[in-house]
């Protein structure tokens, strides 16, 4: 007597229960044998391999069986209720019917739906197993609002992409408190132009390499703290011989700070950012919006304060010219602030002067390597967000290695490109999905964002920028002075000359990178490289 196929008898079992659940509709068991068609691509093609099963003989139905026999052992006992957040592929279609198999029931979900209505119906199912591609995994583990929806039911993930980073492991891991199993889709188009963003970045860290001979973490430390430690000092000074701040018992209003140091409207902003970085730093406290001082400073202690800051610059970080300014400025912050002494030209921060060599370096094998791989049947569109100048990171990039019919733009010019390289110049929750627009499908991001604070920028930035917003860790940029193209891979890196940005560490860029649809960021110098406590990295990212 014929055997009734495996599948059509999970189904009989399920009776009048569900068994898909489409938009809110569920279809049962019996249903699904009957030939009732969900609404929905997903939905409807898995009913219609039910029906084309239900109709092999015996030895066919026992052979299509034997892959779903082992995703049903992949998704382990029941109760499985399984959202499946993928289109209509071989592969969401074979786990679907496995769960039918396994007697769980399917919920088809929508990979295209808002993230908040994904992680709501995965809460109000109840869902103990998802399966969905892996970037869309790294973008709802990293919602702020993850923590608002129940998913304790959820005992399984299955993420289907290229081999993911043990960091977006960990990260969703924690996120979901789910056990997260990678299913490798091998050939993709995704998985190759990943490997072709990975090979590009390794030959770019390889690149870059000469220009971190010699500077070690500790170095870096150093000086950093020698730096920050001058550039404090010298502000409380500045202020202190106003005859403010120099009794820790007797606390100023920042109105009173700002009148006795006869301080600009124009500078103003300046100063307030002063004394938040005098605060957050400990050299002076506040109280309900009174400051106190410390005991009155020196200007040999001053003096004494740059001294190990020079020696850790000049032990191979950069020319003395360049710390140079920072102390000159210093001395001129009094006449500054009281406008008696015009602002001088905005700088970029010093820090950059001894990462420019490696960022330079870095970002123009990267373009270079971008360009020679460009694969498509159109040309490579570029476009290269806060150059100034002709003679720009990519034109020189290009000009090396050119590539016949590579599109290169400086301005927008409405349409989507391949390649977009730019200077963050805001929030990463705001400018990010802002340059992530400027996108065409598959296309690839070269971002230079700060991730250090830059204290410096406190005497030798625009006065409505500098350290010192709300986060802890803040910093913006000026504009930088052209460099000559002969001798520095960049030739203008745009920084910005707005008020204070938000400086955060490299995984908060990499976060909004992720959420704003990127399933691969990579960053250079790699964590932990001592070229990274610079302050400045530079993300590459890639669309879909």
């Amino acid at each position: 007597m014929p055997t009734t196929p495996a599948l059509v008898s999970a189904l009989r079992e399920l009776g009048d229960r569900p068994a898909v659940v489409a938009d809110g509709r569920a279809i049962s068991g019996i249903g699904l044998l009957l030939g009732v068609s969900p609404p929905g691509g997903l939905p409807r093609t898995l009913a219609q391999r039910v029906a084309a099963h239900a109709a092999l003989p015996p030895s066919a139905a026992r052979t299509a069986e034997q892959r779903l026999r082992h995703w049903a052992g992949v998704l382990g006992p029941p109760p499985i209720r399984h959202t499946v957040l993928h289109p209509a592929t071989d592969l969401a279609v074979e786990l679907a019917l496995a769960t039918l198999l396994a007697g769980g029931t399917v919920h088809c979900g929508d990979p295209q739906q808002d993230p908040d209505q994904q992680l709501a119906a995965l809460a109000a199912s109840a869902t103990t197993h998802l399966s969905l591609p892996s970037a869309l995994l790294w973008h709802l583990s990293r919602r702020p609002d993850l923590a608002d929806h129940d998913l304790g039911a959820l005992r399984l993930v299955l993420h289907v992409g290229p081999e993911p980073r043990q960091d977006d492991v960990y990260a969703a891991v924690d996120a979901l408190g789910a056990v997260l199993a990678h299913v490798r889709a091998p050939h993709s188009h995704a998985e190759a132009a990943d490997q072709r963003l990975r090979t590009a970045a390794d030959a770019a860290a390889a690149t870059a390499w000469k220009h971190a001979i010699g500077v070690t973490t500790e170095h870096v430390q150093a000086f950093g703290t020698h730096l920050d430690q001058a550039v404090l000092a010298a502000l409380l000074l500045t202020l202190q011989q106003s005859g403010v701040l120099t009794d820790p018992g007797r606390g100023h209003t920042e109105a009173e700070i700002l009148a006795a140091a006869l301080v600009t409207p124009t500078q103003r902003p300046r100063v307030s950012r002063w004394l938040d970085a005098l605060t957050r730093h400990g050299l002076i406290t506040r109280h309900d919006d009174v400051h106190y001082g410390r005991p009155e400073l020196t200007a040999a202690e001053v003096r004494e304060a740059w001294r190990p800051a020079v020696e850790a610059w000049t032990d191979g970080l950069g020319p003395v010219a360049v710390l140079d300014r920072v102390r000159r400025g210093a001395l001129r912050l009094p006449r500054l602030i009281t406008g008696e002494e015009a602002p001088r030209p905005a700088a970029a921060p010093i820090r950059w002067a001894a990462a420019r060599g490696y960022l330079g370096a870095a970002l123009g094998a990267l373009v270079r390597g971008i360009a020679e791989t460009h694969d498509g049947p159109e040309p490579l569109r570029i476009l290269e967000l806060g150059q100034d100048g002709p003679d720009s990171t990519v034109t020189r990039a290009l000009a090396t290695r050119p590539r016949p019919g590579a599109d290169h733009h400086q301005l927008p010019d409405g349409g989507r490109y391949d390649l977009v390289v730019a200077t963050a110049t805001g929030h990463p929750d705001t400018v990010v999905p802002e340059l992530v627009d400027q996108l065409a499908p598959g296309g690839q991001l070269l971002l230079l964002a700060p991730t250090g604070e830059q204290l410096d920028l406190l005497i030798t930035g625009d006065a409505a920028a500098g350290a010192g917003a709300d986060s802890p860790d803040c910093s913006a940029a000026p504009a930088a002075p052209a460099l000559p193209a002969a001798t520095a891979p960049l030739a203008s890196p745009a920084f910005p000359t707005l008020p204070a940005l938000p400086t955060l560490p490299a995984e908060r860029w990499r976060a909004a990178l992720t959420a704003a649809g990127c399933p691969t960021v990579l960053t250079l110098p790699e964590d932990g490289h001592p070229m990274g406590l610079l302050g400045q990295r530079l993300f590459a990212a890639r669309m879909p």
